[in-house]
């Protein structure tokens, strides 16, 4: 992305900006000298680095520092344990350091240029800015500037002068007082300045400006913002607890301070006393409601945390993570939500998940400005499918009643009634037509049955108009929003001019009792921030989807009928929770379907275009980016460059094999069909059985589905395999539920080997998680040194082929991968995007045994396809070059025990005669 292509997306009056106080923020970035560090120049910029950095994070700090220099967009693939994130981290904050200097000083120069302009040339300089009447006196000065310099330059009288006109005829007006104001004005409007010195030295040659003035002028002229604006950072990742390991690696082991800040949700962050009792997705209207009621005592002092001696610049907590702000917030009680926010605005580096990016809705809630920002996406190897779902909408029936019912409410209360009359018809309408009996359902899996438009015979403009949803329509939907968000605006900003209703509470209901007094029920003051959000993200929605919207043959429009879990689960649980007891008609009846209206979105660079063309520079990193071909089509965005590193582990430190064929001789090929044969589960737990008895400690295998999984336990448990795993390593399952039953198991997982004797030698028994590719375990988790010595891939985790969103993007992207006159748009075939998702998720597995430099472990693939140039071709760099293809398990043994005894042995050779080999125990949270 250029300079100049950025420069046409600001206003005239913000491209160039003071001198004085240039990017005051920038000042505040500081060495620690109490972190022991090497400096190095590499790209020109001043790196400091803890520690000699490895080929790879030098080749990456200088890859990332060219992009940057240029404002390009650019990819690095870095394998796990290499360093990454600690690299990324020094080179892009050594960078805007350097930048920073850069721009003072030609922020000097600039000035010192202008003033010299004005003392040599005075009646240019009254020309130009004598008289009052100039347009530029009637701009106020705060939009002259940006919001990184609000302070004019000071160019002080001398005391006894007397006060003269500018627009005065006295030829006395050239006295340093006159001149010394009309230069404060000239330095203030210094775009004006500039352009209007340019156009003179055109036509004459100006006193006291040099050729090299000029070119020094031109040069900022031309740079436009870029030549004194210092960017902001937003660095993502996927997970939160992928962001605590950055700002950890920040803290501990970079010399660099400087305002940061980190981004979390309300149920991550609140600490009112009964956040227990509520779900995640009632903590938000929880918020607000207290929060309008003046009766949350931490919100009221969220600003104690603002001015904690630990948080304060040179404080412990300078650098924070949400758990550090959270125990603050506890011992102050303050509001941590409100206090991240609040330091988020003037931070220059923030943390996040990378979807409070991706996400537009979330995104400007959460405050994030973009706008000539570098951005950087770590853990990458998802931000296709991640864009895509962010620029997605999903909406079931009962969140279309709840917003009727909501509407209804208000209108009672008569608030705003012809607004909400607009979104209760459209809600209404919705809701009707999903749960009509008679619609029709193309596609039908198990228990999913789902309709898709474009239809051949209806297309999207059809169905709206039979809905009724015209532009129109759409459009009075759009300004009922927008003034239904005004008035709850208004109503939180001036909270005693406001209707004095409250929200509605139900204590003690019983679901079962149709004719129970409701008590405590009280009027609405306004809808639930979950409606609104459906509200807003149905406009957006329906304005893509209009034929003629930039858009709309990107997206799909589906309906989906499923049996309701709700009628599946203890439902009254949910009805006596207080927070989520906000409507008077919950249905006693519980409908046996959930419909769901969905708007698919097949081209993620609906999403990520308008990022990358807003800022300075994207970069997209990860250990897995693997294979790199589709991100730039996929996207819409032009990544000027590329890097793979090499991994940092010696080559002896990790062997990697493929397997072709089981015990039996046959081809251990995990296919639908195959997968079924009683063969092939045996021959996959043989192997398993055998690779156990040669491992040591922690190993993990994975397999492309729970599917799969579970025919294999079901096949083992008859045949006596599982037994014989579990002579061998204790045996655990990667669960299918939420995050808590997950944390459950990693945590006996490592507990289990931080209690095993001989751990590290060959009489280790150790133990083994069953796990699926793209599930928990193959995503960000740290099984270094002895929790995971070797990894097991089963198969090729290709999408499940029936998935109606996988059918529908293969053919969107085989529409596309023909470029359309007038148009250099071409997308990768679906078959070619379709094996990319597998070799990405596989990719993804393969680094979780190699986490740091001294680190080892082995890579055994059990799949015959693996022995194809082609898929081979497909895996990561530090992989596909040191891969073994061997023809069975039993021609692999004899090396395979080789390097588990060689690396054994080295351990023991390292370790000081007499200690005992421990381990770390990690809590992941």
């Amino acid at each position: 992305m250029s300079p100049q292509k950025t420069l046409s997306r600001q206003s005239s009056a913000d491209t160039i900006l003071a001198c004085n106080k240039l990017a005051p923020a920038g000042e505040a970035i500081r060495l620690d000298t109490s972190v022991s560090t090497k400096s190095y120049y590499i790209g020109g910029v001043q790196v400091h680095f803890p520690f000699a950095p490895y080929p790879s994070q030098l080749g990456m700090m200088n890859h990332m520092i060219g992009a940057l220099n240029k404002g390009k967009n650019t990819m690095i693939e870095s394998p796990t344990g290499s360093g990454k994130s600690l690299a990324l981290l020094c080179a892009v904050l050594a960078w805007r350091r350097s930048l920073i200097a850069k721009q003072k000083k030609l922020a000097k120069q600039v000035e010192r240029i202008v003033m010299n302009f004005g003392k040599h040339n005075p009646l240019l300089l009254r020309d130009k800015f004598g008289n009052t009447d100039h347009p530029s006196d009637t701009v106020e000065p705060d939009e002259k500037l940006s919001s990184n310099d609000k302070t004019p330059v000071d160019v002080k009288q001398e005391p006894d002068s007397p006060k003269k006109s500018v627009n005065s005829e006295d030829p006395e007006d050239d006295s340093k007082t006159s001149i010394g104001l009309l230069l404060a004005k000239a330095l203030f409007y210094r775009e004006q300045t500039l352009t209007y010195i340019l156009d003179m030295a055109k036509s004459r040659k100006l006193e006291g400006v040099s050729e090299e003035d000029i070119a020094v002028l031109q040069e900022v002229k031309d740079s436009g913002i870029r030549a004194t604006h210092t960017p902001k950072v937003y660095f993502g990742s996927r997970t939160h607890k992928q962001v605590s390991q950055l700002v950890d690696e920040l803290r501990r082991k970079t010399p660099y301070r400087l305002q940061t800040a980190v981004l979390g949700s309300r149920a991550q962050t609140c600490i009112y006393s009964k956040r227990e009792k509520i779900g995640s997705e009632s903590v938000e209207d929880m918020c607000r409601s207290l929060r309008d009621d003046e009766k949350c005592d931490p919100h009221t002092n969220f600003r104690r945390i603002l001015s904690h001696k630990t948080i304060v610049r040179g404080g412990e907590l300078e650098i924070w993570d949400l758990e550090d702000l959270v125990k603050l917030g506890r011992k102050t009680n303050a509001c941590p939500y409100y206090a991240s926010r609040e330091m988020a605005i003037n931070a220059e580096l923030i943390f996040c998940p990378y979807n409070y990016i991706l996400d537009p809705t979330v995104r400007d809630a959460a405050g994030i400005e973009l706008a000539n920002s570098v951005v950087i996406f770590d853990e990458a190897h998802n931000i296709e499918n991640a864009a895509r779902d962010a620029a997605s909408f999903e909406v079931t029936d009962k969140a279309l009643g709840i917003l009727a019912f909501e509407c209804a409410k208000m209108i009672e209360n008569r608030i705003l009634i012809s607004s909400h009359n607009s979104i209760k018809n459209v809600a209404e309408t919705l809701a009707n037509w999903l749960q009509q009996e008679d619609n029709v359902y193309e596609y039908i899996d198990y228990e999913m049955q789902t309709s898709v438009w474009p239809k051949p015979d209806w297309p999207v403009e059809q169905l709206l108009k039979d809905l009724m949803l015209t532009p129109d329509v759409v459009q009075n939907l759009k300004i009922a929003y927008s003034v239904i968000d005004d008035y709850i605006r208004k109503l939180r900003k001036d909270k005693n001019d406001g209707p004095h209703l409250k929200w509605l509470e139900f204590d003690d209901m019983d679901p079962e009792n149709e004719n129970l007094a409701r008590p405590n029920i009280r009027p609405m003051r306004h809808l639930s921030s979950s409606s609104m959000r459906i509200v807003d993200g149905l406009i957006r929605m329906l304005s893509i989807s209009w034929p003629g919207s930039k858009f709309a043959n990107d997206y799909r429009i589906a309906i989906m009928r499923c049996p309701n879990p709700e009628a599946r689960s203890d439902f009254q649980s949910i009805i006596r929770s207080k927070w989520k007891k906000r409507l008077s008609s919950i249905p006693r009846n519980i409908p046996l379907q959930l419909n769901t209206l969905a708007f698919w979105c097949m081209n993620p660079g609906v999403i990520f275009q308008k990022i990358s063309d807003l800022s300075w520079s994207v970069v997209l990193t990860s250990g897995t980016l693997s294979p790199l071909e589709s991100y730039a089509s996929e996207l819409q965005v032009d990544f000027a460059s590329t890097l793979e590193a090499s991994h940092v582990i010696h080559p002896d430190r990790f062997c990697a094999l493929s397997v072709q064929c089981g015990p039996s001789g046959a081809p251990m090929e995990a296919k639908y069909k195959t997968t079924d044969q009683l063969s092939f589960q045996d021959d996959m737990g043989e192997a398993i059985v055998s690779i156990t008895k040669k491992c040591p400690d922690g190993m993990l295998v994975f397999a492309p589905s729970y599917a799969l999984l579970n025919k294999l336990f079901a096949r083992w448990e008859l045949t006596g395999v599982l037994a014989e795993i579990n002579v061998h390593k204790e045996v655990f399952i990667e669960p299918q539920g939420g995050s808590s039953e997950f944390d459950k198991l990693l945590k006996a997982f490592r507990k289990y080997l931080y209690k095993s004797e001989n751990i590290g030698q060959p009489s280790a028994r150790g133990a083994i998680i069953f796990a699926v590719y793209r599930g928990k375990v193959s995503e960000g988790i740290d099984f270094s040194d002895y929790f995971c010595r070797t990894v097991v891939n089963i198969g090729i985790p290709y999408p499940a082929f029936k998935d109606v969103q996988v059918i529908l993007k293969r053919e969107y992207n085989d529409a596309h991968s023909v470029p359309k006159p007038g148009s250099s748009r071409q997308l990768l075939n679906g078959s070619k995007w379709y094996n990319i998702q597998a070799f990405r998720a596989i990719n993804q597995a393969l680094g979780r045994c190699l986490r740091h430099k001294n680190d080892w472990g082995a890579i055994i693939m059990l799949e015959s396809r693996f022995a194809h140039p082609w898929n081979i071709s497909q895996l990561s760099k530090w992989v596909r070059g040191s891969l073994q293809v061997y023809y069975t398990l039993g021609e692999a043994q004899q090396y395979l025990e080789k390097f588990y005894q060689e690396r054994i042995q080295d351990d023991l050779n390292e370790a000081v005669d007499g200690d005992v080999v421990t381990l770390e125990l990690v809590d992941d949270k």
